[in-house]
């Protein structure tokens, strides 16, 4: 973290996003843990007196709402921050604070860093922060998973902001998180305008605050002057790539998110080298939202069909490209999720299928390859009887077992009963061997969840809760909410002293 610069960084991902903000002259940094993005909180814990040094504070915030209403101190104070947490949960919780950060605007340059937690590795509902960006008009980078690009969409990102007065969210799948590289560092940077400034020298400004008229006006500034003005910076800047042969009649758009993984298929299908050389020209979009009409119209323009990748449901930019190329009158045809899955991640396998299905719809598929050499496929299929599935579950030697195992016990004394559950370890008591619980409506929800419930029976309810979630939302969502409404039934507190299913982090408890 304390390299200067022309001397060379190596290491993974997140390091590389957290000498980026430094190197971006940040005043403030927050957020909350949460997989695949909780080590960029350790990372910034780890980093305090480096960051005490440059004038940059940290909180380690107590949800994502919190976080998200750090960015208040950009809307009317040059301070450059930063908050970071798991998408889409994360999202939702701080949706709130995003929604007015995204109408008032902002001044300084203000990030949201999001670690996307979509596809097989995933422990949450299947859904996109892509919406949450298209909804509050809130700017999304998807960087290609190569660091020096990461950086420069870090350090890009903030005067984005700042160009467009807009919020602007950083999208960083798992692989994105962990890939492994190597760039030329730059010396790091105090906050031109500290946070003591502002404390010191107030601004105030009503047309700010989202309440009547201003906040009829935001959305106006926001269609009127905002896009427009991160759109020509965009332009200008050319954030976005391309790759492969300058023409060719057909081409392939991707988000840069997925582009090593569209990469290795190209290679298996000997459409491109191992350095990432293609025969196909590839349009790359580092940033997909807002869509950039002149690259896109001038990418499709000679082309008979391209194939858009875009990873999740519903297919927002699949749909946009083609209106923009329907406007203006271009008869590109585009496939996408005709011929790539509906839903569900993009690996490389699914997408060695996709591209060839592509290729033969376009007539330029020499010959189907299969994707495993026969005999690997059929090793597989040998392996399938004896190797057992490993659903997800308690590791050994847990202390929450004994837990589920006493609930166990006592369900054969007294029957089954409804089970509330909540975001945590504690939720793999859903899955065998303890087939323990009924619902879970999401982090310090599990009381809550079971709140409809609170009428006579010849049973309670239980919920179990973390102590995380507890300190969460689950005291004022569940405990406060059970006390006013004078619930009768039971909730459950696992109490580990610390954020356990996200590596440790401390709680108010802890």
């Amino acid at each position: 973290m304390r390299l200067g610069a022309g001397q060379e960084f190596r290491g993974e991902g997140i390091l590389a996003v957290t000498k980026a903000l430094l190197q971006s002259g940040v005043a403030y940094l927050g957020g909350y843990q949460g997989a695949p993005i909780s080590h960029l909180m350790d990372v910034f814990a780890d980093a305090v007196p480096l960051l005490e040094e440059l004038g940059v504070h940290f909180e380690q915030s107590a949800s994502e709402a919190a976080a998200a209403a750090m960015l208040a101190a950009s809307v009317n104070y040059p301070l450059r921050g930063a908050v970071s947490w798991k998408s889409v949960v994360g999202t939702n919780v701080a949706s709130d604070a995003l929604s007015n950060v995204a109408s008032g605007g902002v001044r300084g340059g203000a990030m949201i860093i999001i670690g996307e937690d979509y596809g097989e590795g995933s422990s949450i509902m299947q859904e996109r922060t892509h919406a949450f960006a298209m909804k509050s008009q809130m700017w999304l980078l998807d960087p290609r998973p190569h660091l020096p690009k990461i950086v420069e969409m870090v350090e890009r990102g903030f005067e984005l902001s700042e160009a467009s007065n807009t919020p602007v969210m950083l999208e960083l799948r798992i692989r994105a998180c962990h890939v492994y590289g190597r760039f030329i560092a730059k010396d790091n940077r105090p906050p031109a305008f500290r946070l003591q400034d502002a404390m010191n020298s107030p601004v105030r400004d009503t047309n700010r605050i989202v309440l009547p008229p201003a906040n009829f006006l935001h959305e106006i500034e926001k269609v009127e002057r905002r896009l427009p003005a991160a759109i020509r910076w965009l332009e200008e800047q050319r954030l976005n790539e391309f790759f492969g042969p300058a023409d060719g009649d057909i081409g392939i758009i991707v988000q840069g998110g997925i582009f090593n993984t569209l990469m290795r298929a190209l290679y298996r299908l000997g459409l491109a080298d191992i350095y990432g050389n293609s025969r196909i020209p590839i349009y790359v979009m580092n940033v997909t939202y807002p869509y950039l009409e002149s690259e896109i119209v001038g990418f499709c323009a000679d082309k008979r069909a391209v194939l858009m990748v875009e990873e999740g449901q519903p297919e927002f930019i699949e749909q946009a490209l083609n209106h923009i190329l329907r406007k203006k009158n271009l008869t590109t045809r585009v496939f996408g999720k005709d011929v790539l899955p509906l839903a569900g991640e993009y690996t490389g396998a699914v997408l060695f299928e996709g591209v060839q299905k592509f290729l033969e719809a376009v007539d330029r598929l020499d010959e189907r390859k299969p994707l495993l050499p026969a005999p690997v496929a059929e090793a597989a299929e040998k392996l399938k009887p004896v190797v057992p599935p490993r659903p997800a579950g308690f590791c050994t030697g847990c202390p929450e077992r004994p837990i589920f195992s006493a609930m166990k016990i006592l369900e054969r004394e007294m029957g089954p009963v409804h089970v509330s559950c909540d975001i945590g370890c504690h939720l793999f008591s859903i899955l065998p061997p303890f087939n323990i619980g009924n619902t879970t409506m999401g982090y310090g929800l599990g009381w809550a969840g079971a709140s409809a419930f609170n009428v006579r029976g010849a049973k309670r309810t239980i919920a179990v809760m973390g102590d995380g979630g507890f300190w969460h939302n689950g005291l004022n969502s569940g405990v406060v909410n059970a006390v006013f409404n004078r619930n009768d039934n039971i909730l459950l507190v696992v109490d580990n002293n610390y954020s356990a299913a996200t590596g440790g982090q401390d709680l108010p408890s802890s």
